[in-house]
């Protein structure tokens, strides 16, 4: 790799999945800036793309080899370092691919930003190099310094300790590791010093922070309730199982947590859930959605769910669908059930065909947009006055209530000069295509 004399080196993290990988690409990022490298845009020719992949499904391993192939096409001379989860489960697939030059896994994600140092000094090896190692059993020290948006996702804790027979995560991300809380509120301080007023507090399975540590995630949100400055705080992907008395009552005294939870239901029928070693009955989600929406009148539930598990029968998909009914989930990511190499789902009787799995899907999809319309109509009819924090200004200003209604705002004098990053009262005009617009007051 040849490089002009005093000219700063140049990379791009192209991030693939959940949010845990964009908190933890962002820290790559500052890793690479702190070692020299101008950090780029993925749509720039760079010397060096890193690739943080994501495996929760069969498509998320296409995206992910894409997304490798699509970086050598950029630049075909550019080191090509692909991390994350699809690296830990299929670490030679990924080598074997035309132009990787280093492969890690999960474990020591910031390794990635090391090895693009060390080829940059001493050229692309001529095989890739691969380090996938165990999965790792200690949480990985990571922080970043400033929130690259105008939210920050902050990384709370790795791993999950669940057994769903259809999730691959576990075996690519290891068991439960939580951070410090006191880690947490220094991160957290420093990116709203920075000017950041809201953070999501995210992992792999929210859920269960502190579960190795004897901490809770209510100490966690305490603390963080308690940072000068801060202005909105939400929580990532939650199992409905954390959703208990003692647990909604303790969110309720919290100052700055927004009204918005996302459930990861999965079905909305209990048949299933047992079969996909779900912790929890469909109406035990009814239950607690009924007990959120007591204490909270603007709470906004948004869910995950899975469509064609092996074994749904017609009448077991039907029942999904009054569930989404009587839930009136603002959004849901519908997914068709993707078999997963090494788990128990994958062999199980009861496969459903692929074509029945898109169906269903697509069905569920075009129930929620309904349901989405209705429940953002209601909403701006009881309550035609709200806060967003202003997320765009190119183009369109947009943001998301407290409770994650995305907003666009009309251009007027108020909106003229208005700023991203900043808080803003208006006034609701009309919704559509489940986006409300709005005016600044």
């Amino acid at each position: 790799m040849q490089k002009k004399a005093g000219s700063a080196p140049t990379a791009a993290i192209i991030t693939l999945g959940c949010k845990v990988n964009q908190y933890e690409s962002e820290a790559i990022a500052e890793r690479l800036t702190s070692l020299g490298f101008d950090v780029l845009t993925s749509a720039d020719v760079c010397d060096v793309y890193i690739i943080n992949t994501c495996t929760v499904t069969a498509e998320a391993d296409r995206k992910s080899r894409q997304m490798i192939r699509r970086a050598r096409t950029l630049n075909p001379g550019a080191a090509v370092i692909v991390c994350g989860c699809y690296a830990q489960g299929s670490p030679l697939d990924v080598a074997r691919i035309d132009g990787v030059a280093f492969v890690s896994g999960s474990a020591d994600k910031l390794r990635a930003a090391d090895a693009a140092l060390e080829i940059v000094k001493n050229g692309i090896p001529t095989s890739p190099v691969v380090s996938v190692g165990a999965l790792p059993t200690t949480y990985e020290p990571m922080e970043i310094s400033h929130a690259p948006k105008t939210r920050a996702f902050v990384k709370i804790c790795d791993g999950c300790d669940g057994r769903c027979v259809y999730c691959i995560i576990p075996s690519v991300r290891g068991r439960v590791r939580s951070r410090k809380i006191s880690d947490i509120t220094s991160e957290v301080t420093r990116l709203v010093e920075g000017g950041c007023l809201e953070v999501v507090l995210t992992g792999i399975e929210t859920a269960s922070f502190g579960r190795d540590t004897g901490e809770t995630l209510i100490d966690l949100l305490r603390a963080v309730d308690s940072v000068p400055g801060i202005r909105r705080i939400r929580l990532g992907s939650l199992d409905p199982t954390i959703m208990r008395p003692h647990f909604i009552e303790a969110i309720t005294k919290l100052r700055h947590l927004c009204p918005h939870f996302h459930l990861s239901v999965q079905s909305g029928c209990s048949k299933t859930l047992a079969a996909m070693r779900r912790r929890y009955t469909a109406e035990m989600v009814e239950e607690a959605a009924a007990a959120l929406r007591a204490v909270f009148p603007r709470v906004m539930l948004t869910a995950d769910v899975i469509t064609g598990f092996p074994g749904e029968t017609d009448e077991d998909f039907e029942e999904t669908l009054n569930f989404m009914r009587r839930m009136r989930f603002l959004s849901a990511h519908v997914f068709a059930f993707s078999p997963r190499r090494g788990t128990p789902a994958a062999t199980m009787d009861g496969q459903i065909p692929p074509a029945v799995r898109r169906e269903r899907s697509s069905q569920l999809i075009s129930l929620q947009r309904k349901i989405t319309d209705d429940v953002i109509a209601e909403y701006i009819a009881a309550y035609p006055k709200d806060e967003i924090l202003l997320e765009a200004t190119s183009g369109r200003l947009s943001g998301h209530t407290p409770n994650f209604i995305e907003t666009i705002i009309k251009q007027t004098d108020s909106a003229s000069s208005a700023v991203s990053g900043r808080l803003y009262d208006v006034i609701f005009t009309g919704c559509r295509d489940g986006i409300a617009f709005a005016e600044i007051i």
